[in-house]
């Protein structure tokens, strides 16, 4: 797939919107999506095919990079909430990549208020107050 351009963003658009997409080349696009590491666009294409393994293994990728707002999206367009187990596999994984926002969503989701409170304190921390800014 390397050297193939990436829909614009109409084209994109138009073929997501279409009720006569071919399910095998919105799986195609979704993959060359994914191996571009667009992962929203990607969810996009396997959605739209009802690719159901493919955003299954989407869900995982997202809880390994800790990715709290795709990992929500997933969930609602598989009808599946994540185990209290995923939820702090991502949270672990999303405070080691220092997304500490994601993390504690995930932790509140998970029902660890202990994780919770960790991840608080990091964010009360002078050091990151001065991040943010």
């Amino acid at each position: 797939m390397a050297g193939k351009k990436l829909l614009n963003c109409l084209k994109k658009r138009d073929l997501l919107n279409s009720g006569k997409a071919d399910k095998s080349e919105l799986i195609k696009l979704g993959e060359r999506y994914l191996h571009d590491d667009r992962f929203s666009d990607a969810i996009d294409f396997f959605e739209k095919a009802e690719h159901f393994e493919g955003l299954t293994q989407l869900k995982e990728q997202c809880v390994a990079r800790g990715d709290y707002f795709l990992c929500q999206r997933l969930a609602k367009i598989l009808e599946e909430s994540p185990s209290s187990e995923e939820w702090i596999q991502l949270g672990d994984n999303a405070l080691h990549l220092g997304k500490l926002l994601f993390a504690r969503s995930a932790y509140e989701l998970a029902d660890t208020p202990e994780k919770v409170a960790q991840v608080e304190k990091l964010l009360q921390s002078p050091a990151q107050e001065q991040s943010l800014h």
